[in-house]
């Protein structure tokens, strides 16, 4: 595949441009920087709770939200896809996040140490408090990885979607990826004619896509032990993520058209804290 500024030359070429030993092909971007930016924030929240009686208290919140945007971040608004249209790069936001349901509990031991039976001893003293959180992805962009749209960067450009006879990812099914099909030749910009099509974009747009969902569960468990009438020592033990889910905090973006057998976008490449454990000890007076 030829270079950035071979493909400027190529293009410069059939528009009819002239081209030659000391002209200059200024084919790039021209970033306007200001600070504007568009934004709308939609949310339902929905809470339940019981407050604390008869050694038990709960919680639950669920909220749906829809977080639209042009720019989540200064740096998105400084590079659009198309410099001559930046409303295109209007979207889902980076931080949309559709769901999130959280449930806390706290039980609390109704026996004391001072009680006669013996399972009553055993079991004194208790506290569990679980917290269980649920979360459906955040949105996430396709990119070439290629500059198809010859802004001198590769960072802006999104490959098309086609019905069929596309690149496909193992990782975002029903999805076909093609080369950027949206060339506007009226100005000079793009050539469908040339292979690949530089100087074109895609159609797919901005954070067309949402990372898996999030779900853990923590938990406390902690007990006292009184030392006399007004000293306890209490023991806690808490646990992070207790089942050890695996919750995915980023994924591959890239997907080139021209190179199948690296599209792997949406394939997991970070993830969120595994199963964690802390003790502590605390004296109570």
């Amino acid at each position: 595949m030829a270079n950035g500024y071979d493909n400027q030359v190529a293009l410069a070429r059939q528009a009819g441009f002239p081209i030659g030993f000391g002209v200059p092909v200024p084919w790039s971007a021209v970033d306007r920087q200001e600070s504007t930016g568009s934004s709308v924030y939609h949310s339902l929240t929905i809470t339940v709770s019981k407050r604390f009686s008869r050694h038990f208290e709960f919680l639950s919140g669920w909220t749906w939200s829809h977080a639209i945007d042009d720019s989540t971040d200064q740096t998105a608004l400084l590079q659009p896809q198309d410099n001559r249209n930046p409303s295109l790069e209007r979207s889902n936001s980076t931080f949309d996040q559709r769901h999130r349901w959280v449930t806390s509990a706290v039980f609390e031991s109704p026996f004391t140490s001072s009680d006669r039976s013996l399972h009553r001893k055993l079991l004194a003293n208790f506290t569990v408090a679980p917290i269980i959180e649920v979360a459906s992805g955040r949105p996430f962009s396709v990119l070439t990885g290629t500059d198809y749209n010859l802004d001198l960067r590769s960072t802006t450009d999104w490959p098309s979607v086609t019905s069929s006879g596309g690149v496909s990812s193992p990782f975002i099914p029903g999805a076909s990826f093609t080369i950027p099909t949206v060339c506007d030749q009226s100005v000079g910009l793009g050539s469908a004619t040339l292979s690949p099509p530089f100087g074109c974009t895609g159609n797919l747009g901005r954070n067309r896509f949402t990372r898996p969902g999030f779900a853990s569960v923590d938990l406390r468990v902690s007990r006292k032990f009184p030392l006399n009438e007004r000293v306890n020592l209490e023991f806690i033990a808490d646990a992070f993520n207790l089942f050890n889910r695996f919750n995915v905090a980023d994924v591959n973006s890239l997907c080139d058209p021209l190179n199948p057998a690296a599209c792997q976008a949406g394939e997991p490449t970070a993830s969120l804290d595994p199963r964690q454990f802390q003790f502590a000890l605390k004296i109570n007076w």
